[in-house]
């Protein structure tokens, strides 16, 4: 009877040592990263890599992520912290900021694309806004019906506007340098200020637009 259960006890003991050699491939340490694991990562990485701004074309590349709206906003926010003793309801007009190297009677598209911003971030903080550039009649044509112009003859020579934002414009090699001002008129006196520097691809965007949509003609 005792040789009997050694000899099965060491017939056990063999079968267990010795092991189909697939099943030892699957112990793993527990430190290790297992090659599921790795294949998943690099799935979420080829995913977003796909979805990301580098995955589209080099005309969209070049396209800030960032528009001109963001930097209207920074000098609304902070003409509207700084500033002090403006009445309530007194009407404030928004006027482009002229580049300071001409005689500041210059627009361009860049700054008319920055006032529009300004009158929209005012109107979202409460501040009553008069746009002087509204007529008294709606021009019916055929291209449109209109109520803005830029023709000062057509525009109210008269208006109840007490405070009116203005300022700069400073071309740098990286980009705009913006100084606004929010100026009492009676007075010229400045209740507020701010700055803010524009990156030079977010003003070339603009101008690139527009050059874009330009009809260019040349001698054949």
């Amino acid at each position: 009877m005792r040789l009997y259960i050694t000899s099965s006890f060491l017939l056990l003991a063999l079968t267990a040592c010795v092991q189909p050699a697939h099943k030892t491939a699957k112990v793993v340490p527990e430190n290790a990263v297992t090659m599921r694991g790795e294949l998943a990562r690099e799935e979420r990485i080829n995913n977003q890599q796909a979805f990301s701004p580098a995955s589209v074309t080099q005309h969209y590349r070049q396209t800030p992520l960032v528009t001109l709206d963001q930097y209207a906003r920074n000098l609304v926010h902070e003409l509207m912290a700084n500033h002090h003793r403006v009445e309530e309801q007194a009407m404030v007009a928004v006027t482009d900021l002229a580049f300071i190297d001409t005689d500041l009677q210059q627009g361009s598209v860049f700054t008319n694309h920055l006032s529009e911003a300004i009158i929209y971030d005012l109107h979202l903080f409460g501040v009553p806004v008069l746009d002087f550039k509204v007529t008294d009649y709606i021009r019916v044509t055929e291209k449109g019906d209109f109520v803005l112009s830029r023709d000062f003859s057509e525009l109210s020579a008269e208006l109840p506007i007490k405070y009116v934002v203005t300022g700069t414009a400073t071309h740098h090699q990286a980009g705009i340098m913006l100084n606004a001002r929010l100026i009492q008129i009676d007075s010229k006196r400045v209740i507020s200020a701010a700055r803010t520097f524009v990156p030079a691809a977010v003003y070339n965007a603009i101008l690139q637009q527009h050059s874009d949509a330009t009809l260019k003609l040349k001698q054949g």
